[in-house]
């Protein structure tokens, strides 16, 4: 009868979080199949469901023949307890989280039935932590039973395979040790009958090859060399990375560098325990899981970005699906390009802003076990705001979704703004919801560019206080490269020096990478000299610049514009000759056909 206490207290705790575990998001870690015993859950599906036989074996449930609206295992266990208590649905005190459903009395009178005493059982129902503490103990003695019953078919117990006591005064396991560096791990009928031999015993030969081969496995796993201080470290991260991946670019370097540590270690460049080779063999597996899965996602995600815009096409060189929130694939047509680049101010209510360029660039966010073990994310903090700039690419509007936020966890409320220079700001509103992408068509003339965005957090708490951002991507994208109008012309001049057309070159190489597009080349001056005559020579330095690269690049497949600005978009104010000189200058923008 202890058993089935054992049982009811892990399976009442399961379902006091149950709520709790419905509304989580579960990390792809907890998803894994563990390859290694201690790396299982203290209590597994498959003891769980043991669980639940023997407690519907107590309470005589599980009839086929019973009907019911809700006839879940679950269901029906609770409905037995309250019919052996005889209590009703009036009765006068609940039990924390169990709802009105699980009744004191109810429990009181089962574990009287047990034989536990009412007084016990009183003192038991009046400590809050009592569930918590039976559950420990009944984790603990789930650890001792794993680590002392048998495992086995064969029912080879801890003693039998240690035990000297043999007529050779060889234990089993030193003869298994002895066959295995003799001749391999594998578990054959042969090999236990010479184990046999070597301990003057018939216990093996007993044994199908499926049992042997757990016993085999189990011995070399307790007597293999443990992994270094290095090795456990790799390892660690290893767990973390491999199920943790982002796209299916990621997912391929990881692969490869996978396979590149196998190809060391099978050569013997690198020396390695079994365990961490073990664990590279896994990790392998696990990431062609996620693989597999990140190209049948990709794939989906980029033909319906496609069929809203079928226009929007740099290459598939440049284009890449990332997974976002709750494994969202999102397509983004310039790859790592989409990503913002600078942190421009940012705001946070304890002043923790040392890591707040996590939120630039590709998303890289690894989160353990542990809350706080998180790397590769800013938390806004409550209230708390931060503003990027893209510098190498533009935020515009497309068909569909054109910003997304890479957030872990479930997407807080968070004000949005986005602006052409960092001054002037267009309020977009408020995501959250679990909604990460957002469209700025209502907001925007179409063919707009803009260069900023701001986040705010909206005050709700959370584990980690403030939306907890990892990367900040444009969907809708135009590459934006600019060069120093000192670098291509002369002071006042139009026509480019020799450094300015070895600078265009490595520009060219730039342009090419996306296959195809719109190429508008803007001129910009300082405000010294007329309008009119700065709008001339930002013209004319447009066209040098334009001429050039389509020399250098000669495919059809581009089309080109020129503009001449002038003095009219200054980056920063013309108050100092460091300021003048950062407003000289070309911008190119690549927009897709």
């Amino acid at each position: 009868m202890r058993n089935y206490l054992i049982y009811l207290i892990s399976f009442l705790l399961m379902l006091s979080c149950g709520e709790t575990k419905k509304n989580g998001e579960i990390s792809e870690e907890q998803l894994e199949l563990q390859p290694d015993r201690d790396e299982e859950a203290n209590i597994s599906s498959d003891d769980l469901k043991k669980s639940m036989e023997q407690l519907g074996g107590l309470f005589n449930m599980g009839s086929e023949d019973e009907s019911s609206d809700n006839n879940s295992p679950e269901a029906n266990a609770l409905k037995k307890l309250l019919e052996m208590s005889g209590s009703d649905s009036h009765s006068s005190q609940d039990l924390g989280s169990f709802g009105d459903l699980l009744k004191t009395d109810a429990i009181f009178d089962l574990l009287e039935a047990s034989g536990v005493s009412r007084e016990e059982m009183q003192k038991l129902i009046n400590n809050p932590d009592s569930l918590k503490i039976l559950a420990q103990e009944a984790i603990k003695n789930r650890e001792l039973e794993l680590k002392n019953e048998p495992e086995l078919k064969g029912k080879l117990s801890k003693e039998q395979l240690t035990s000297k006591n043999t007529p050779t005064g060889v234990s089993l396991e030193e003869a298994i040790l002895i066959i295995q560096a003799e001749s391999g791990p594998e578990a054959t009928m042969a090999k236990l009958k010479t184990i046999d031999s070597l301990a003057g015993t018939n216990v093996m030969e007993k044994l199908d090859l499926n049992e042997a081969g757990y016993v085999f496995r189990d011995i070399e796993r307790k007597n293999e060399e443990p992994p270094t201080f290095e090795e456990t470290k790799k390892i660690e991260v290893l767990k973390k990375v491999t199920g943790q991946l982002h796209s299916v670019k990621e997912a391929n370097k990881v692969l490869a560098d996978l396979e590149k540590t196998e190809n060391d270690i099978n050569s013997g460049a690198l020396k390695a325990s079994s365990r961490y080779q073990e664990t590279i063999k896994y990790r392998k597996k696990i990431v062609k899981v996620f693989q597999k899965d990140f190209e049948r996602k990709a794939k989906a995600a980029k033909d319906k970005f496609q069929k809203l815009n079928p226009d929007l096409y740099f290459g598939d060189e440049n284009g890449e699906t990332y997974v976002g929130h709750m494994k969202k694939a999102v397509y983004l047509p310039l790859g790592e390009f989409s990503f913002a680049d600078k942190v421009i101010k940012s705001n946070h209510p304890l002043l923790l802003t040392q890591k707040v360029d996590n939120v630039l660039r590709e998303p890289d966010v690894l989160q353990g076990f542990d809350l706080h073990d998180i790397t590769g994310i800013h938390s806004l903090g409550l209230g708390g705001g931060i503003t990027v700039q893209f510098t190498d690419n533009a935020l515009t509007d497309v068909n569909g979704p054109d910003l997304y936020i890479f957030e872990i966890g479930q997407i807080e409320p968070t004000d949005l703004e986005i602006s052409k220079d960092g001054k002037k700001w267009i309020h977009v509103g408020k995501i959250d919801g679990g909604v990460a992408e957002v469209d700025i068509s209502p907001f925007v003339e179409q063919g707009e560019l803009f260069y900023y965005v701001r986040l705010t957090d909206l005050k709700m708490e959370s584990g980690l206080p403030g939306a907890d951002v990892d990367a900040i991507a444009a969907i809708g994208a135009a590459m934006r490269l600019n060069l120093d109008s000192k670098v291509l012309f002369e002071t006042g001049k139009s026509i480019l020096k020799p450094e300015g057309m070895a600078a265009l070159k490595k520009l060219a190489q730039n342009i090419a990478v996306l296959k195809k597009g719109n190429v508008i080349i803007e001129g910009h001056t300082d405000d010294v000299g007329s309008k009119e005559t700065n709008q001339k020579l930002s013209l004319a330095r447009a066209k040098s610049v334009s001429a050039e690269l389509k020399r250098l690049i000669p495919s059809s497949s581009f089309r080109w514009k020129e503009k001449g600005f002038g003095e009219s978009q200054p980056l920063v104010e013309n108050d100092t000759d460091e300021n003048r000189a950062k407003n000289r200058r070309v911008d190119v923008l690549i927009l897709p056909n």
